[in-house]
């Protein structure tokens, strides 16, 4: 069961914390799971000398991970707030309610698949951006940017506190390699590129830690749940498109066809030279997820998604216009060419006058 462990290591932590901890370490209580505010309180650092660096407080309706209580029959809850300095912090019992590590409802989940070649179009300085070939993956199919459990606070679940700090400056490299099997490591590669810049680090620390016990399980599953997408008719639709626009309802109505749900995808797009190019599709999910479960099933349940970016270009690596074939032999051809203005171009045969809007 995912997360099994982590309610094991969760009491370990509390055992070391009676040798470390400058907290009352005789009477804290490990725990693990969130903590979300109904009020917006004073979060300190100590409980006896309520200080508190920052003025930092709770925000109603934020769901922050728990690490514990300072004794059984607790006063104050122990939670980290991302972003405060130091990030762990006492509140008041009243101010919120906490729920349990080990989730027995469904869980909501974002798949957030990238369109490589409009994000290489953002990081061009990127090492699987300055690699990438048109005849690569990535080029022509959905990559893995990442799986993230939900609510958004829920991050970095017992990451010590310096693994925490290289993730968030962005010193991926610097992060302790994942424990991977062979084939894993090289079916990751392939499906991630950014696995070139230490990607797969980042997303196991940050979002993988609160998925599962283990990276090799996190990403058997992300994998299958991209393998589906790449192998359904919106990735078609992308392909068939390149150097085209597409809106984002065409996208939605893709995955209507695909998968009977149009509403749980919210489409991202970036902004290069004044043009809209669609970079990246999150997709809600809802349920437990295994190697096999079908799309379908965690998409049925999925809370609905904004839109997101009504109309973008769906970019290419090598920026080749997209050519329409005749559907017979004397059929007139065409060709349909973006110029470099932006203005697109129509050619309906060698011996007609293009028209250019």
């Amino acid at each position: 069961m995912k997360r099994f462990l982590s309610t094991l290591l969760a009491v370990a932590i509390g055992v070391a914390a009676l040798v470390v901890s400058p907290l009352p370490a005789w009477a804290f209580v490990a725990q693990t799971g969130t903590f979300t505010a109904e009020a917006s309180c004073p979060a300190t650092v100590s409980i006896r000398q309520p200080n508190n660096p920052g003025g930092v407080t709770t925000e109603v309706g934020m769901a922050y991970p728990l690490l514990g209580k300072n004794k059984q029959a607790a006063t104050h809850y122990r939670i980290r707030i991302a972003g405060a300095s130091p990030t762990d912090r006492w509140v008041p019992i009243a101010c919120g309610r906490i729920d349990s590590g080990i989730i027995s409802g469904p869980q909501d989940y974002v798949l957030a698949a990238s369109w490589q070649p409009s994000f290489c179009e953002t990081r061009p300085s990127k090492p699987e951006c300055e690699s990438q070939t048109g005849d690569r993956f990535d080029a022509t199919h959905f990559a893995i940017h990442g799986l993230w459990p939900q609510p958004r606070s829920n991050i970095y679940c017992e990451v010590p506190q310096n693994l925490e700090r290289l993730d968030r400056n962005k010193r991926w490299l610097e992060l302790p390699p994942l424990v991977l099997s062979p084939a894993l490591r090289q079916d990751l590669a392939v499906k991630m590129p950014g696995y070139q810049s230490g990607l797969h680090r980042h997303e196991w620390y940050k979002h993988g830690t609160c998925y599962s016990d283990t990276p090799e399980e996190y990403y058997q599953e992300t994998i299958a749940l991209l393998d589906q997408l790449n192998a359904s008719t919106v990735r078609q639709l992308l392909v068939r498109n390149l150097e085209r626009d597409l809106t984002g309802e065409q996208i939605r109505q893709a995955f209507g066809t695909a998968f009977g749900a149009e509403n749980k995808v919210l489409i991202s797009c970036a902004t290069v030279n004044r043009e809209d190019l669609i970079q990246e599709l999150l997709i809600s999910l809802r349920g437990e997820i295994e190697a096999d479960t079908p799309l379908t099933e965690l998409l049925a349940n999925a809370p609905d998604a904004s839109p997101g970016c009504p109309i973008g270009q769906v970019d290419s690596v090598d920026e080749r216009p997209f050519v329409e074939e005749p559907p017979a032999e004397d059929a007139p051809r065409v060709e349909i060419l973006r110029l470099p203005d932006g203005r697109i171009q129509i050619r309906f045969s060698p011996d007609q006058l293009p028209i250019t809007e």
